[in-house]
């Protein structure tokens, strides 16, 4: 049986390395937000997202950090707090790459 392995949440994120495609999910309620200010505090970049099941605040900050390249998603929105900016200003310039999946 295997041992279950606790690293500090700065090990978690330096394991990710940029240009890896990553699932993240929580949208504005459970979202991992610890740990995708710690992926922009260790300035990951071209990282390709992929949104389970809706994004949010987490997308936002990664987008408008200069941490994503891609997104695939089904909706990415702050709620009733309306569009997510820097996602959006990221699809209008073109420097996200989009892949909806209604």
């Amino acid at each position: 049986m295997n041992q279950a392995q606790f690293v500090t949440l700065a090990e978690a994120a330096g394991s990710v390395p940029s240009g890896a495609k990553i699932a993240i999910g929580g949208a504005m309620i459970m979202s991992p937000m610890a740990f995708v200010r710690e992926l922009v505090r260790q300035e990951k970049r071209d990282l390709d997202l992929v949104v389970v099941p809706v994004g949010g605040i987490n997308v936002d900050l990664l987008v408008g950090a200069g941490c994503a390249r891609s997104i695939e998603f089904p909706q990415v929105s702050m709620g009733e707090f309306g569009m997510a900016p820097n996602f959006r200003r990221g699809v209008e310039s073109g420097r996200i790459v989009t892949h909806e999946h209604s």
